[in-house]
C-alpha cells in the first residue's frame, strides 16, 4: 500500500532536521507537474543515498526550478559537500537560483546554464553521485561523458525509467549489460534505475 506522500515528506523532514526547507519544498510541490519535478519520496531517497555514502560532490543533470536540488543540497550540507546542477533553460535556471537563495543553499549549489552535453566535460571529478533527470533520449550520452568522472563506489540515479522507458532503451540496455556497473530497477514514483560503479 502506498503511503501518503505529504505525511512521508513531513516525517522525514522532522527526522532529518530539514524543517527549515519544508515551506519552500511544499510550495514547489504545488507546481510539480508544470516543472516535471520529482516526487517527495524521490527527494527523500536521494537525500538518504547521499548521506549513506557520505557523498562530497554531486552532479545533477536537469535543474528545472530547483526542487530536487534543494533535497540534494540539504543532504550535502550535512556531508560537507557541493552540488553542480545543469540547466539548459535560462528562465528556469533563474527561478532555481532564486529558490536556492531563499533556502540559504547558495554556498553549496552551483548552477550552470547550458546544454549538458557541453557542460559535463567541464565538470571536475570525482563525483560520488550523479542524478539524471533531463532529456531522456540523451541519458546514455550523459552517462558516457560522466562515467569517467564518477568515483569507484559512486552511484548514478536515472529518473522516469518506468513512465518514459521507451525514450531511453539504449541507456537501459547499457547499464544492465556492462561490467562497469551494477544496476537495479526501483519502482519509486515514475521509476528510477540505480547504478553502482564497480
Amino acid at each position: 500500500m502506498k503511503m501518503n506522500r505529504r505525511h512521508d515528506c513531513r516525517l522525514f523532514l522532522c527526522e532529518g532536521k530539514m524543517e527549515k526547507y519544508e515551506p519552500i519544498l511544499e510550495r514547489l510541490e504545488k507546481t510539480a507537474k508544470q516543472y516535471t519535478n520529482i516526487a517527495p519520496e524521490n527527494g527523500q531517497f536521494l537525500s538518504i543515498l547521499i548521506r549513506a555514502i557520505q557523498a562530497k560532490y554531486v552532479l545533477e543533470v536537469g535543474t528545472s526550478n530547483g526542487y530536487s536540488a534543494i533535497w540534494i543540497a540539504s543532504a550535502l550540507k550535512q556531508t560537507g559537500g557541493q552540488l553542480i546542477t545543469l540547466e539548459v533553460d535560462h528562465k528556469r535556471a533563474a527561478e532555481a537560483q532564486a529558490h536556492f537563495n531563499e533556502a540559504g543553499l547558495t554556498n553549496i549549489v552551483e548552477i550552470r546554464v547550458g546544454n549538458a552535453i557541453d557542460e559535463i566535460p567541464k565538470c571536475e571529478p570525482p563525483f560520488g553521485l550523479v542524478f539524471l533527470d533531463a532529456e531522456k533520449n540523451e541519458y546514455l550520452r550523459y552517462l558516457e561523458l560522466v562515467l569517467p568522472k564518477i568515483r569507484s563506489g559512486g552511484i548514478i540515479v536515472a529518473d522516469d525509467t518506468v513512465t518514459m522507458r521507451n525514450e531511453m532503451l539504449d541507456y537501459v540496455d547499457f547499464v544492465f549489460n556492462t561490467s562497469l556497473l551494477n544496476s537495479v530497477d526501483i519502482p519509486l514514483d515514475d521509476g528510477i534505475i540505480l547504478s553502482y560503479k564497480n
